[in-house]
């Protein structure tokens, strides 16, 4: 509770049009999103390749094509499980923006989610790898996953490790028989892809390769993360009293703000990764994506000044009571 007179901000909460415009945004993004991931096909990919991926494989020595070609069909239905996954949290988002009170911290989680299915996406059709290194990124992806669930089979319980174990072999046999050896570590255990002087590891720093990416937010991956593990640092910063004096966590139009710019950047990203991949113009999907960032900014900016604005009358004024 604010006890020495002074303005206190936080017990404004969030505009609505802050978060009415907010869901807007990403309803109308998601929309998008959707109709250009629908449009790939109708660009110059072959069964969800590239040409240049398309022609290494079907110039491939006869013994490793039918598994080089699997390693891209994984690739493209995992990469369509992924953007589903992305769309649901996105739609939560949504749902989220609209109740009331907004929940602050479900946004900045979900928003993560959205961010690291982007990431794991982009990683494997990121533009300029060659055949050699994308095909060592998706085995590497395909059995790293195949061997988490090996791992969580075995919580589970005895009846969930042979199917575990199945898909693990699937996946080894498919490396092995598309001409790669699997690298192990120092302890002996499976670590990663190898196909001649390309090699791609099972784990992946995604903080250090959302880093790199330049329309995710900085430093949001790593936010985000404190959040969803409930750091102390992080969720207090929430912390804030309702009108009867009770204390709560509570949204703020800065978060709110932030969490829907950080799903805008990973749509960006997915555009601009997926359409240079598949050969497909993006320019207009991604004008539409930037200007809904603009606007988003925009809309932060003149909220912030109205609060400054208010913040300086209610000072002026008197204390909050």
């Amino acid at each position: 509770m604010n006890t020495d007179g002074a303005f206190d901000p936080r017990r404004l909460g969030v505009p609505k049009e802050v978060v009415d415009e907010g869901a807007r945004t990403l309803r109308h993004a998601r929309t998008s999103l959707e109709a250009f991931v629908g449009s790939l096909s109708e660009g110059d990919s072959v069964d969800g390749m590239s040409p240049a991926d398309a022609s290494w494989v079907s110039s491939s020595h006869h013994r490793y094509r039918t598994a080089r070609s699997r390693l891209w069909a994984w690739a493209g239905w995992s990469t369509q499980l992924t953007l589903g996954n992305i769309l649901d949290h996105v739609q939560a988002i949504e749902r989220t923006l609209v109740g009331e009170p907004v929940a602050i911290w479900s946004l900045v989680s979900l928003s993560r989610v959205v961010q690291e299915g982007t990431i794991r996406v982009c990683h494997l059709y990121e533009p300029g790898l060659s055949p050699e290194r994308r095909a060592v990124r998706i085995a590497a992806a395909w059995l790293n996953g195949a061997r988490q669930h090996q791992t969580a089979a075995k919580d589970v319980g005895a009846q969930a490790v042979p199917g575990a174990d199945r898909i693990w072999q699937s996946a080894e046999q498919t490396a092995q028989r598309a001409g790669m050896t699997i690298g192990l570590d120092s302890k002996g255990r499976p670590s990663s892809a190898v196909l001649g002087s390309a090699a791609a590891p099972f784990a992946v720093n995604l903080t250090d390769i959302a880093a790199k990416r330049p329309t995710h937010l900085p430093a949001w991956y790593r936010i985000s993360s404190a959040t969803s593990h409930s750091t102390v640092w992080m969720v207090a910063q929430a912390f804030a009293y309702d009108e009867e004096d009770q204390p709560v966590l509570q949204a703020d139009p800065e978060t709110v703000s932030a969490a829907v710019l950080a799903v805008l950047g990973a749509f960006e990203d997915l555009v601009e990764t997926l359409g240079a991949y598949h050969g497909k113009d993006a320019h207009q999907a991604l004008q539409t994506i930037r200007r809904r960032t603009v606007a988003v900014l925009d809309r932060q900016r003149k909220w912030r000044q109205q609060a400054q604005a208010d913040a300086q009358q209610a000072a002026s004024t008197g204390p909050l009571t």
